[in-house]
């Protein structure tokens, strides 16, 4: 039984005061801290696991219902959240070394350890699709309209929701499900486990007592008559089999969407407000690489999950169908990702034209139709990452800071072609020019979308010890966005107080070096990881006398590095390391990048 939303998601007292808290504990007493000589990394830093199952929900949560009308226009004028939007608030859940600890939101899959071919193209399927060769029972249908869909039991028991193609565009909504679910799980988030199957329409049998919704808006019997009559249209193979997508139901009690901005006063480890999750902010990036312009709290579905005797709420992404160049019942729209579904702007810029402006969309060269139909309105030329729009002002989205959209590049370029084009080929499209030109458009489009999040920061990552040597990468030299060589660097180095979270002395004059020959190599690579970059972009710098400092954990080193690239001005800002002893070694901790308080979601 589902309940109204303005009251699922209005806080309750102990809520309101919990959150309060935490903002307070945050923004008041973490600088009040390390005023008073607490230390600024802990024995347990870098944190690789947010541990929010810690309180055991015991009281299943309430199931929310949303407005579709309401949820659109509510966001069209107003943008959710607090502070208020434009006000400046990094994201709250990185961990030291600025990456995103895994939770129930969220864990870190390919980026950072690396899937095989079989596991990107496996993804999250697990359990296996409904077997075409049984009794497939119809307990639910969505509607007889232009692409009805059903609710299914097989003969294991298990449920899934069955949706089709477009009648008149075969393969293409499929086709985008299929991909769509395995490159977001490869990103780190949780999806259902989407299969591609053919099977007879005769396999379908409606359990007696199912209703479906007629083309008037009332409810009448599901038959098998009638069934046969929805799917009258849907094209065959020429076994007589359609091709749909089942969609295993997810695990746990379903508890509705959740939305992309405050928290759920229903799940006490909910705290952290939604539209300052750096998942959900970088989650705009992703979006546009892929064309996800239905990115909005209606696709998403959480979970009440029993696990060991405790219970908890976990967080899923769902409905891939328009994505890419498939708009789910159609071609997708020209105008979507160019601007929002209503945007003031747009109809502000028309009326001053009196009718005579063309708009960007209306220039675009889309791929030949009817010859890519199954691969839809999906191009890459006129394609700008930070210009791109989804359906509407996501609270998430339109906070995204250069550091979201940094992180956010980093895992869309750990993606080589080859692994790419594995993924694309789990579209199973029949014409091979159809996987070819879609993979080379995804291709393309993450070059753009990386170069995008890479270059507003400084492109330094991939810190590590050799020795007595700390090793770094330029990503934007890596990937061959720069020139490999044309970058200097500029390294300080100091010593810091942990226990008083201040520098205590520095360590010598800035030294200049620029990117070495062949002669400076980064430690070997994990037999069978395969990278497939152009320029390198590696370097090292040694650290200062190291084995003086080794043996006190409150001692870390700190270097300071600053790239000087002649295009790239603002790169100077500096990337901070800092160095912990583990008694024999160092490792690192700790990862600050200087970043301009700005979102750049809407840039």
């Amino acid at each position: 039984m589902g309940i109204p939303v303005n009251q699922a998601f209005r806080p309750a007292r102990v809520a309101m005061l919990r959150q309060r808290c935490f903002i307070f504990l945050v923004l008041v007493l973490a600088p009040l801290s390390h005023a008073s000589g607490q230390p600024k990394f802990y024995p347990s830093d870098p944190l690789l696991a947010d541990n929010d199952r810690l309180i055991d929900v015991t009281q299943e949560p309430a199931e929310i219902e949303l407005s579709d009308l309401w949820d659109r226009f509510s966001h069209i004028f107003h943008i959710f959240g607090d502070p208020p939007y434009p006000v400046f608030v990094e994201a709250q859940n990185v961990n030291t070394r600025d990456e995103v600890p895994d939770s129930t939101w969220f864990t870190s899959r390919h980026a950072q350890r690396r899937m095989s071919i079989a596991e990107l193209v496996r993804g999250p399927n697990v359990d296996g699709p409904p077997d075409p060769n049984t009794t497939w029972t119809v307990i639910a249908g969505k509607s007889q309209g232009i692409t009805p869909g059903f609710t299914i039991q097989d003969a294991q028991g298990r449920r899934y929701v069955i949706k089709l193609d477009p009648i008149h565009v075969p393969e293409l909504a499929t086709a985008a499900e299929a991909i769509g679910t395995r490159l977001f799980y490869a990103l780190g988030y949780y999806t259902p486990q989407n299969y591609i199957v053919r099977v007879h329409p005769d396999r379908f049998v409606p359990k007696p007592g199912t209703m479906v919704d007629d083309a008037f808006g009332g409810e009448v019997p599901l038959t098998t008559r009638r069934m046969t009559w929805m799917l009258r249209e849907v094209p065959r193979d020429r076994q007589g089999r359609i091709r749909v997508i089942a969609s295993r139901f997810i695990e746990g009690v379903p508890l509705g969407p959740f939305r992309y901005h405050e928290t759920r006063s229903d799940d006490p480890n909910d705290v952290l407000p939604h539209e300052h999750r750096r998942e959900l902010r970088g989650l705009r990036l992703f979006a546009a690489w892929t064309n996800h312009d239905d990115t909005r709290a209606h696709n998403t579905h959480t979970s009440w999950i029993e696990e060991g005797g405790r219970h908890y709420v976990k967080h899923y992404m769902l409905d891939f169908g328009s994505t890419f160049g498939s708009g789910s019942v159609d071609l997708q729209l020209p105008n979507l990702s160019y601007h929002y579904w209503l945007s003031l702007d747009e109809v502000t810029k028309n009326a001053r034209s009196l009718g005579f402006r063309v708009p960007r969309y209306r220039k675009v060269e889309w791929p030949a139709f009817p010859e890519y139909e199954a691969v839809g309105r999906w191009e890459s030329a006129s394609f700008d990452p930070a210009g791109w729009r989804n359906d509407y002002p996501n609270p998430a989205f339109v906070r995204m800071t250069p550091r979201d959209a940094f992180w956010a590049a980093k895992i869309i370029m750990s993606f080589t072609p080859d692994e790419l084009m594995a993924i694309v080929a789990t579209g199973e499209f029949s014409n091979a020019e159809h996987t070819r030109y879609f993979h080379q458009v995804l291709v393309e489009r993450q070059r753009k979308s990386g170069e995008f999040g890479i270059h507003l920061l400084n492109p330094l990552d991939e810190f590590a010890l050799s020795g007595d040597m700390l090793t770094f990468v330029n990503l934007s030299e890596k990937y061959g966005f720069v020139a490999a060589g044309s970058t200097r660097y500029r390294v300080s180095w100091s010593l810091y107080d942990n226990r008083a979270a201040s520098v205590r002395q520095r360590l010598g004059e800035p030294a200049t070096i620029s990117t070495p020959s062949s002669g400076l190599q980064p430690p070997s690579r994990p037999a069978g990881e395969r990278v497939g970059v152009r320029g390198t972009g590696e370097a090292q710098v040694p650290l200062p006398e190291p084995r003086r400092y080794l043996g006190d954990r409150d001692l870390l080193l700190v270097a300071e590095i600053s790239s000087l690239h002649p295009d790239h001005p603002h790169w100077e800002r500096p990337v901070r390391i800092y160095l912990r002893s583990t008694g024999a070694r160092y490792e690192v901790v700790g990862i600050e990048r200087d970043a301009p308080q700005e979102y750049v979601g809407m840039k």
